[in-house]
C-alpha cells in the first residue's frame, strides 16, 4: 500500500502566493500534489486526489498523450483547494463566475471543495493541461481546446450526449450554427463578450467537430492529427495529413452530412 505523506508548506513556488507558515498543508500522490488550508477536511483531499489519478492515466491514454517528462516528483501537477468560493476569488484571482482556473504553463489548477459537479471540472481542467503540454503550443484554436475537454467530459463521465446531438441536429436543419470559417478565428477573449446562448452553441459545436473526427474515423487517426500538430504542422495541415480534408468548408460540409445522417 502506498503511504500518501501529508506535510506543511512554508512557501508556494507558483507566484504571486505567498502564506504564512503552517497555514497549508499538501497531499502528494504520483502525479499530484493537493494544497489546501490545514483545516480541509481529509476524506474529501483524498477525494480530490485519487479523482486527478484517475483522469491522469485515462486521458494521457485515450489518444497516446505520452510525454516527455512525466508528472513526477518535481513535475507533479498540483491542485490548490480554497477554503470556499469567497477565498478563492481572493487569494487565487480566479473569475467569480468560475468554478476553477488554471496555470497551464505552471500545471497548476485552483478551485473550491462541495462543488456538485467537481469531477467533470477537474476531468475538463486536466484535459486542457495535457493537452497543450502534450502538443508543446502555448496557443491553440479555442474550438479545438474546448471542443477536447469537453469531449472528454461526456466519455469519462458518461454524460449523455443524446439530447446535445438532437440540439444540434435541430440547429443544422435550420442554418442556425456557427460557421467555421468563424468558429476557426474565436478567441477566448472574443467568446467571453458574446451571449449565453452563443457561448453555449460554440462548446456544443466544437464538442460536436471532435466527437465527429473520433466516430467518422477512429481514435487512431485522431492521435495522428494530434501527433501532426505536435510536429510543427499547422490545424489545416494535420487535417489533410490525417484525413484527407483539405479545408475548413471541406471539414465542415463533412461534419454536417454527419449529423444529418
Amino acid at each position: 500500500m502506498k503511504i500518501f505523506a501529508i506535510i506543511i508548506v512554508f512557501s508556494l513556488i507558483l507566484n504571486p502566493f505567498r502564506v504564512n507558515a503552517g497555514d497549508l498543508k499538501e497531499l502528494y500522490s504520483d502525479h499530484f500534489v493537493v494544497v489546501s488550508d490545514k483545516a480541509m477536511d481529509q476524506q474529501y483531499l483524498y477525494k480530490v486526489k485519487n479523482m486527478a489519478e484517475y483522469f491522469y492515466k485515462t486521458l494521457t491514454q485515450e489518444f497516446k498523450f505520452i510525454r516527455d517528462e512525466p508528472w513526477l516528483w518535481a513535475k507533479r501537477a498540483k491542485i490548490f483547494v480554497a477554503t470556499d468560493r469567497d477565498e478563492y476569488v481572493k487569494q487565487y484571482n480566479c473569475p467569480e463566475w468560475s468554478s476553477a482556473c488554471v496555470d497551464y504553463k505552471g500545471k497548476a489548477i485552483f478551485t473550491y471543495p462541495q462543488q456538485k459537479e467537481f469531477s467533470l471540472i477537474l476531468s475538463h481542467e486536466l484535459t486542457h493541461i495535457i493537452f497543450r503540454e502534450y502538443l508543446g503550443l502555448s496557443q491553440l484554436p479555442l474550438w479545438l481546446d474546448e471542443g477536447m475537454s469537453v469531449y472528454m467530459e461526456y466519455k469519462y463521465e458518461k454524460k449523455p450526449s443524446n439530447d446535445k446531438i438532437i440540439l444540434l441536429k435541430k440547429m443544422l436543419s435550420e442554418g442556425k450554427y456557427i460557421k467555421f470559417e468563424e468558429l476557426s478565428s474565436l478567441t477566448s477573449l472574443e467568446l467571453k463578450n458574446k451571449t449565453k446562448g452563443y457561448v453555449d452553441m460554440f462548446y456544443l459545436e466544437a464538442f460536436s467537430v471532435v466527437n465527429f473526427l473520433v466516430k467518422k474515423w477512429s481514435r487512431y487517426k485522431m492521435s495522428n492529427f494530434f501527433k501532426f500538430i505536435k510536429d510543427g504542422y499547422n490545424i489545416n495541415e494535420a487535417l489533410c495529413k490525417a484525413y484527407n480534408i483539405r479545408t475548413l468548408e471541406e471539414l465542415e460540409s463533412q461534419w454536417i452530412k454527419f449529423y444529418q445522417q
